[in-house]
């Protein structure tokens, strides 16, 4: 009786309605949880979907809460991982959802892992290139994805569904060059258009789910404020002559790792030392020490110091935010002893 009441004003719209069963039969992932992936990994728990894996490799900062809707002040000064602080409130949202959520940075030598058995790969990235290593798992598992970008006051989404529309590299055969594409950081984004994002994944994420979505509806939609006319540019499905629909799959055979670093976020710097980390006793010694500012919790310690600021996980990884590689092996020198 529960579950008919918590659906019901779902159910009632028919589209919606005939659709919900294979909603919640259905593994959905969403790789990124910032503005995009937030909305959508909010309304899919709604959904009551099966299963939901959350991958992000951030924590929660005070940057985040004037545009990600799953995220609070109490989650930014406990600096939580997100996919922790999204399952927290997922849960509550929707105790059915099995949540699983993974703090890590997708790349080509995890996907395949972290995406196993997904029924929809949902894009809230802000990485040209790692939309391209989606792009190409997609393809070769036969996983149908939905990718959205919004920045400043524009949107645009696209459904690629393997076989049947064209992919990212038939739009865009190769990734822009870094520092050439607006980014939120950069420059900001128009919150509210991020629901009318995901209001066009999940609908042409129905259409795959109901088998509706064919080669004639191949499109890539788009949305310029203060212009609120949705455009509708209409694709010719899968281009004979695009490497990834072709089967090479460039940015997982490890063919294209050189442009990974260029890729990287600006002013983010990641080290994998390969050995764990005793978290709380490098709390103790920068606690001891003037200007630092930190904020442990039982996934990782977030230790700032002026601009910089440092997140240390126990499995060994490191990542600075607002310094340069340099900076982060100073640190590594002084506090880890290597």
């Amino acid at each position: 009786m529960e579950s008919a009441i918590r659906y019901s004003r779902l159910a009632r719209y028919a589209p919606l309605g005939q659709l919900l069963p294979l909603w919640q039969r259905s593994h959905c992932v969403v790789i990124g949880l910032g503005g995009l992936g937030s909305g959508l990994a909010m309304q899919l728990a709604r959904f009551g979907v099966a299963r939901l894996t959350l991958i992000d490799r951030d924590t929660v900062g005070f940057e985040n809460l004037g545009h990600q809707s799953l995220f609070t002040t109490a989650h930014a000064e406990a600096a939580l991982p997100k996919v922790q602080a999204a399952a927290q409130v997922l849960a509550a949202v929707n105790p059915a959802v099995g949540l699983d959520p993974q703090c890590a940075d997708l790349s080509r030598h995890n996907i395949e892992q972290l995406c196993a058995g997904a029924t929809l790969l949902f894009d809230g990235l802000d990485s040209y290139y790692t939309r391209y290593i989606v792009n190409d798992h997609a393809l070769r598992s036969a996983t149908p994805w939905l990718s959205a970008g919004v920045v400043r006051g524009e949107l645009s989404v696209r459904a690629v569904l393997p076989a049947v529309t064209g992919c990212l590299r038939c739009l865009l055969p190769e990734p822009p060059p870094p520092g050439s594409v607006p980014t939120c950081s950069a420059e900001g984004v128009f919150g509210p258009l991020l629901s009318v994002a995901n209001a066009i994944q999940l609908e042409q994420a129905g259409r795959i789910l109901g088998g509706t979505l064919t080669r004639s509806e191949d499109a890539l939609y788009s949305l310029c404020l203060p212009d609120w006319n949705i455009r509708r540019l209409p694709l010719s499905g899968p281009l004979a002559d695009c490497p990834a629909c072709s089967g090479r799959y460039e940015f997982l055979d490890g063919s294209r790792d050189a442009e990974a670093s260029a890729a990287c976020s600006e002013g983010r710097f990641e080290l994998e030392l390969g050995t764990a980390l005793d978290i709380d006793a490098l709390a103790a010694r920068l606690s001891a020490e003037p200007g630092w500012e930190l904020r442990p919790n039982r996934w990782c310690l977030v230790a700032q110091h002026a601009a910089e600021r440092y997140t240390i996980f126990p499995a060994g990884k490191l990542v600075l935010s607002g310094g340069d590689s340099a900076r982060l092996h100073a640190f590594v020198a002084e506090w880890l002893g290597s």
